[in-house]
């Protein structure tokens, strides 16, 4: 039966989910954020990434001890069993593609703001178009992110650049809707950060998983983190919030105001390289999870999902069932809307990997793991319990905000 390539290295993996997380957030998400809460949306970034990298330390440990492509799925299910794991693998599935939906949207976006197109089949072109270079080969889209994330981060350095100068005027204590809107705009950033999740699920595709895993994790959100902050800062320095918040290409409306035209057409350019980035990444990191957890010693899902083809060696049912499962959260066509769906739907799997990280604390003490969480009690991992308690707390804010 053919198997996936181990193609990545530490290099390799850090730069997949850099790729990943800063596509999905600062050019998909930041102009809403801070439509939300104004020049605080630097802390609402901040506080979201202490709660991210709360859980991606869990992720950590638990990749070391368990180096596999469906992640989630196998650390919940050796926690608490086949059914709570299959519940999560049922969420990640669509974290994955209603996240993919998202950024085709900010795509769409982004080229609206250079030509007169339709949002909505932009988007699904797009997503089509990736889903094939997913089908083609983990080697190839590789290479495409590994090109497409240089332009990344080549795009932000320039946002940072044009406002550095400005940043002594941003007041991070100015909040346009107080507490409650920081708070929510910390749950719409956390959208941001969700590209660490998704590292793990190339683990079969990567050499020395054990060790190379772990570290990826957490070079990824510390380097994305930097960035957010900085760039954050840059934009609320030049443009005013609540003119963010109202904008479909927020990074370009920056460009525009410290470079002119030419900046907005650069950074607007860059930011469909990102937003394709993303999707790509996403697309291929959902297929490898539904793969994972269709194989015959799991099958959640049905066995043909993990069928890999015999000459481009990728789980071409899987890859083919993911892009068709993104393109009706496309047709929401609302990049907010879409983003919120994802993040309460990954919230619910970051409570179950935090648990299944201080269950496995207790049940599994000497197993052998390539990284181990700092920062105990006994055996209880603090980090792990404040990773689940933000998670509720996340979680309980959003459906407050729905029925309010």
């Amino acid at each position: 039966m053919a198997t996936l390539r181990r193609e990545l290295g530490l290099r390799e993996t850090v730069v997949y989910g850099v790729g990943l997380i800063l596509g999905a957030g600062i050019y998909a998400i930041l102009g809403e954020a801070a439509g939300l809460t104004g020049e605080s949306v630097v802390v609402s970034f901040l506080l979201a990434a202490l709660v991210a990298s709360l859980t991606g330390l869990s992720y950590a440990e638990l990749a070391s001890m368990y180096p596999k492509g469906e992640g989630d799925y196998v650390y919940v299910r050796a926690a608490f069993g086949p059914a709570p794991a299959a519940f999560t693998a049922l969420c990640r599935l669509l974290v994955g593609a209603v996240s993919a939906a998202a950024v085709a949207l900010a795509f769409s976006g982004y080229l609206a703001g250079v030509f007169a197109v339709p949002a909505v089949p932009v988007a699904v072109g797009l997503v089509a178009l990736l889903t094939l270079v997913n089908y083609l080969g983990i080697d190839l889209s590789v290479r495409v992110n590994v090109l497409f994330t240089a332009l990344e981060v080549l795009g932000l350095l320039i946002v940072v650049v044009i406002g550095v100068g400005s940043w002594g005027q941003v007041d991070p204590t100015a909040t346009t809707n107080g507490a409650f809107g920081v708070v929510e705009a910390i749950f719409l950033v956390f959208f941001a950060y969700l590209g660490f999740g998704s590292i793990v699920n190339v683990a079969e595709e990567t050499r020395d998983p054990e060790r190379t895993i772990p570290r990826a994790v957490v070079l990824a959100i510390v380097v994305t983190t930097v960035l957010y902050v900085a760039v954050a800062l840059s934009a609320v320095a030049l443009v005013d919030p609540a003119a963010l918040g109202a904008s479909g290409s927020p990074l370009a409306d920056v460009a525009l105001v410290g470079w002119g035209p030419l900046g907005a057409q650069v950074v607007g350019a860059i930011a469909l390289f990102s937003t394709t980035n993303t999707v790509l990444i996403l697309l291929v990191s959902t297929s490898r999870l539904f793969y994972g957890v269709s194989k015959t010693e799991y099958r959640a899902f049905p066995s043909v999902f993990s069928r890999v083809h015999p000459t481009r060696r990728t789980p071409h049912y899987a890859v083919f069932a993911v892009g068709a499962l993104t393109v009706p959260f496309v047709l929401l066509g609302d990049v907010g809307r879409v983003a919120g769906v994802a993040n309460l739907l990954l919230l619910v799997v970051f409570f179950l990997v935090n648990a299944a990280q201080l269950r496995l604390r207790y049940t599994a003490p000497d197993a052998e793991r390539g990284f181990r969480v700092p920062l105990d009690v006994g055996r209880l991992s603090l980090p792990a319990l404040g990773g689940l308690l933000s998670s509720v707390l996340l979680v309980a804010f959003y459906l407050n905000t729905l029925v309010s």
